[in-house]
């Protein structure tokens, strides 16, 4: 069994050396360590070229307003290094440059890909919980996630996009692969996921119609959302920024199948979480 690490990092300076550090540490260890340096301004650069037995990878694309697309240039270069120096990996481990992982988290999550019950679809992206999140059964943190490598090929390069990694979860569960979060395993993000300002809550919205999520089903995730903060503002700009994206009539750019199975999977989550909440 073979894992590989993958990192893309831009002005990590104060971030970068203990996130690299502790996939090091790991108990299992890593067959490669990929650090992309997506074209950073500060000593982000010079601290990964004095870290051993990690491969450095620098890209200088321009820079480019839509949220996630320089990442996911960043993050296709780093796996054609990896393809390169290890061939046969069988997972890839993606990190986010902010993610502290304790020592056991690749053994933990390997293990729950070797353990599958029947009736379950194979196993194909899985992640354990940041310590201030619960994220939702059925999903995986973007900040240390497992693809296991049937899975990633079948879904692809990550796609150049806004809101690329829930991209590639409806795409997992599309080839017929299971996505999972484990509570019981944690890690620590020095920055939290959760929205903090106005405008990543509308840019959220504005994704979620071309990733082809139903107008009603963004409306009672915002429901869902009202607690967090900006409360009650926050939630309700990402349900309007979809629904006046959907007023808009924008093309999309996926396949009528794809959006289809997108409307189907959004039933079946909220089915799913209504009957959870039920046998509580």
């Amino acid at each position: 069994m073979k894992y590989v690490a993958l990192i893309s990092c831009r002005n990590e300076e104060k971030n970068i050396k203990a996130t690299v550090e502790a996939i090091l540490r790991q108990k299992i260890t890593p067959s490669a360590v990929v650090i992309v340096d997506d074209n950073s301004t500060d000593l982000t650069g010079q601290i990964i070229s004095q870290i051993p037995g990690v491969t450095k990878v620098t890209k200088k694309n321009p820079r480019s307003p839509i949220r996630g697309v320089n990442l996911a240039l960043a993050l296709n270069a780093g796996l054609e290094k990896i393809k390169e120096i290890v061939p046969d990996w069988d997972y890839l481990l993606k990190v986010d440059a902010d993610s502290i992982l304790p020592s056991s988290y690749v053994e933990k999550l390997i293990e729950k890909f070797r353990v599958n019950h029947l009736n379950e679809a194979p196993l194909g992206i899985a992640s354990g919980n940041p310590q201030d999140e619960k994220v939702w059964r059925g999903r995986a943190s973007d900040g240390a996630k497992i693809f296991s490598r049937k899975c990633l090929d079948s879904i692809g390069i990550f796609p150049i996009c806004n809101a690329f990694d829930t991209l590639m979860l409806l795409r997992a569960y599309y080839h017929g692969w299971r996505v999972e979060s484990y509570e019981d395993i944690k890690y620590y993000q020095s920055r939290s996921w959760q929205r903090g300002n106005i405008g990543r809550w509308i840019l959220s919205g504005r994704s979620r119609y071309f990733l082809g999520f139903p107008v009603w089903h963004t409306f009672l995730i915002a429901l869902i959302y009202m607690p967090q903060k900006p409360y009650v503002i926050g939630s309700f700009s990402m349900f309007f920024a979809h629904f006046l994206t959907w007023i808009g009539g924008y093309d999309r750019p996926w396949s009528e199948e794809f959006y289809f199975f997108v409307k189907c999977f959004a039933l079946k989550e909220l089915m799913d979480r209504w009957r959870s909440q039920r046998n509580k």
